[in-house]
């Protein structure tokens, strides 16, 4: 057995497989992807020249490595926290800091809001700059919140560390007076109509419907839809914060579909930062939360 030439961070990996011993348990505790998880197991199966966990019948087994390795990762880590906790807790009301979340335009009109009224209260000092997330695999996004050195993204799609935040269910918009939905929306109804569809959205069936266009995000959908016959598909939260002259008739999706679900991710290497951990606390809140104030904010959406 050797640690020396090894990634220390694989360790806590390690010490989370061992006690779990399951890839998707582990990846949740941890806050990181399957993937990643499952990419660390194999780096380390090739440092010790061992499987470490092998598949049994209902869930992986530790070999007789793993067994001997368990207890010495276990007291290592327990030993390198003590050494490294900080002596004084975070303080919001002291920070001066400046937070960079990138984000979806539908989040900017949803949840960012009420996350800059929060921390308005909590952290008067602290400024916040909102960027447009971009689309893109958990490596390519890992190295775009590095180079613009992204505090936190809020998305559909996530970086390799990342949480769901928020799962919803889809619900249908169209104009208030559209001729062909006095009767209701069914689904052969939804399928003879034609779309507006938000980048990025796939709907099983989509080959033999209609799209009249596509539109770059969730923004100002409902002005489109005030001036033609066409219905789109949006998360519920957003079909209940579009505000236009004649309200917008609300309809469930007539078929079943994946919920569409907003991540949390932030950079590997703020993960135990004081602030960062309470800013993602902060953020959790405010999902089901409410609060009052009114924080700077640049914004570049």
């Amino acid at each position: 057995m050797r640690l020396k030439g090894l990634d220390l961070n694989l360790l806590l990996v390690l010490d989370t497989l061992l006690q779990e011993c399951n890839v998707s348990r582990a990846a949740q505790r941890l806050g990181l992807g399957q993937s990643t998880v499952s990419s660390s197991l194999a780096r380390l199966r090739e440092h010790f020249n061992d499987d470490l966990l092998v598949k049994g019948s209902q869930s992986m087994l530790p070999t007789a490595l793993s067994q001997e390795l368990r207890p010495i990762v276990s007291q290592w880590l327990k030993a390198v926290g003590g050494l490294l906790e900080r002596p004084t807790d975070f303080a919001p009301a002291q920070c001066h800091a400046t937070v960079r979340i990138a984000c979806t335009d539908d989040q900017a009109q949803l949840l960012l809001p009420q996350v800059i009224k929060t921390l308005s209260r909590q952290a008067p000092g602290m400024h916040v700059q909102l960027l447009a997330a971009p689309r893109g695999s958990p490596q390519h996004l890992d190295g775009w919140m590095a180079r613009q050195h992204i505090d936190f993204m809020i998305a559909s799609d996530a970086g390799s560390h990342s949480e769901v935040l928020l799962e919803e269910q889809w619900q249908c918009i169209a104009r208030a007076d559209h001729p062909d939905l006095k009767a209701g929306l069914s689904l052969d109804t939804f399928n003879r109509l034609s779309h507006l569809r938000v980048a990025g959205q796939c709907f099983a069936g989509d080959e033999t419907r209609e799209i009249s266009a596509q539109v770059p995000g969730y923004l100002a959908l409902d002005t489109y839809l005030e001036v033609c016959d066409s219905i789109a598909c949006v998360p519920a939260s957003l079909s209940r914060a579009y505000r236009t002259e004649k309200p917008l008739q609300v309809w469930p999706l007539p078929f079943d579909a994946a919920k569409p679900v907003q991540r949390l991710s932030w950079r590997a290497d703020v993960i135990h930062e004081p602030l960062h951990d309470w800013l993602r606390q902060l953020i959790r809140g405010c999902v089901n939360g409410a609060d009052d104030g009114v924080l700077p904010c640049a914004i570049g959406l």
